[in-house]
């Protein structure tokens, strides 16, 4: 099987709920919502294409057996085969998606990121069967309208995550749970970012 990938790295999960455990990232090149604000638009295209064997000698050089799948958008690749091998090897597996295109695949984290271009294929920004199957979602906030489009009916918690990290935004999140104490939802910094690291 072939895959168009943009990179493999080791580091620390940045973001949401995993943040600051040691991952190994694989990340699948091509999005299907192309958000202005997206901070990894080198994904969008190209990547190099790899087959698994190709996958796994760049895994297997990190002393990890934990994996994110991230993008680009990775469920628009046929990734059921490569993480069925991953899974005979006893990693573990997770899966950040924008939520848009559903693969019934049982990885051991998801990670659902709806984006309001996603609104263009389902009225929520993304597919609602993801509601009782993820594990978190992550909504980036990028002005007072972000609340707005959150999904009230989501029972798993939600990551609040200023766009680029910003002051002014992350003040508005803090605001806005202080006065919605109720809600599982979290405000969590891209800590990467912070730390100025991949």
């Amino acid at each position: 099987m072939i895959y168009k990938i943009s990179e493999i790295f080791y580091s620390i999960q940045g973001e949401g709920l995993l943040q600051g455990l040691p991952t190994i990232f694989v990340r699948f090149s091509g999005c299907n919502l192309r958000c202005k604000w997206c901070d990894t638009k080198y994904a969008w295209e190209n990547g190099k294409e790899m087959d698994e064997k190709e996958i796994f000698k760049k895994i297997e050089k990190f002393n990890c057996k934990r994996i994110c799948f991230t993008g680009g958008e990775p469920y628009l690749q046929e990734i059921e085969y490569i993480f069925e091998r991953l899974k005979k090897k006893s990693y573990w597996v997770s899966i950040e998606t924008n939520g848009t295109i559903w693969r019934n695949i049982n990885f051991d984290w998801i990670t659902v990121s709806p984006k309001e271009e996603g609104k263009k294929l389902y009225p929520l920004g993304y597919n609602e069967i993801f509601r009782n199957v993820a594990n978190e979602f992550k909504y980036v906030i990028i002005n007072k309208k972000t609340f707005e489009f959150i999904d009230r009916k989501i029972e798993k918690p939600v990551i609040l995550q200023p766009l680029n990290n910003y002051k002014k935004i992350s003040k508005m999140i803090i605001k806005f749970l202080k006065e919605n104490p109720e809600k599982n939802w979290y405000l969590r910094l891209q800590s990467h970012k912070i730390l100025k690291i991949k």
